[in-house]
């Protein structure tokens, strides 16, 4: 006779195989899935079951084979549920930049389910106090065909236009609200205020608690103004190729016009020396170059 017994008392767990014969026990409830046995075989399952008197067993669920395969290949129901409701929590509608009007400040993104148009103004895209504080210098790193997800309301102004808000890369990564340039020209503003303040300060103030407190505050002011145009800087390393690909472009331009200009070698010297200084200037806002 050939069979197979396991049974294990600490995780309640008993497997038994005699022939076709398949007896599976866990926790408290026991099934017997039962083929017919040859006669001499039949003694040591009841033996079995006799000894094992010390263990509750409830009456088995009558399963049929079809049943237990669909119920293994069924999802459950509490994870059904749960895909459920992250689908009806998910805010975002995704679309494509379709063009881009930087006078106006605004663009266009065409939703790529239902097919309409939703405007979007710059100063939509990031709805946070501190990008509000400095809407009117906003230039978004975007490009026409740049695929988005994004929220939409209806337009303040004409609650029949529906317009964009929260406005991200598709994959959740953040829109850069400023060119390199242009975060550069705030860190630079915000230093040439701070002086002018500081300046301010110790001309009208005789109190030197007051003047301490005043040039501290001045400052606070002058680098969170610095610390924002950062946040929008998240590649440096392409940032600092796209610096030294003018310098390329204005060298291009130069050796293209040979024949039109006095002196070559100091125009490309300006240019890079331009080139640089933009380099250093970068370094205000933690842009360096590797290696």
């Amino acid at each position: 006779m050939f069979g197979t017994t396991m049974a294990s008392t600490g995780n309640k767990q008993l497997f038994l195989q005699f022939g076709r014969n398949i007896s599976y026990f866990t926790g408290r409830s026991c099934a017997l899935y039962r083929c017919p046995l040859q006669q001499s075989q039949q003694h040591h399952v009841n033996r079995f079951f006799s000894s094992a008197a010390a263990i509750e067993v409830e009456e088995p669920v009558k399963r049929t084979y079809g049943e237990i395969i669909s119920n293994r290949n069924k999802p459950s129901e509490e994870h059904v549920e749960k895909s459920d409701v992250q689908k009806k929590q998910s805010p975002f509608t995704y679309g494509h930049i379709r063009w881009i009007d930087r006078e106006k400040g605004c663009a266009m993104i065409r939703d790529e389910v239902s097919n309409e148009r939703i405007f979007l103004h710059f100063n939509y895209i990031d709805t946070s106090e501190t990008a509000q504080l400095n809407a009117k210098i906003i230039n978004p790193v975007i490009s026409p065909g740049l695929r988005v997800r994004f929220q939409v309301r209806p337009n303040p102004n004409n609650h029949a236009v529906m317009t964009a808000y929260d406005v991200q890369r598709w994959n959740g990564d953040k829109i850069p609200l400023l060119h390199y340039k242009d975060a550069l020209t705030i860190a630079l503003k915000a230093r040439a205020w701070l002086g002018h303040r500081c300046y301010e300060i110790l001309d009208e103030e005789q109190d030197a608690a007051a003047i301490s407190d005043k040039i501290r505050l001045a400052y606070e002011e002058s680098n969170k103004l610095t610390e924002w145009a950062r946040s929008q800087l998240v590649d440096s390393n392409n940032i600092i190729r796209e610096c030294k690909a003018e310098l390329g472009n204005e060298v291009f331009d130069i050796l293209e016009n040979i024949y039109q200009i006095d002196d070559v070698q100091r125009k490309v010297e300006e240019a890079f020396f331009r080139c640089e200084r933009t380099l250093k200037e970068l370094e205000l806002l933690g842009i360096r170059e590797e290696g």
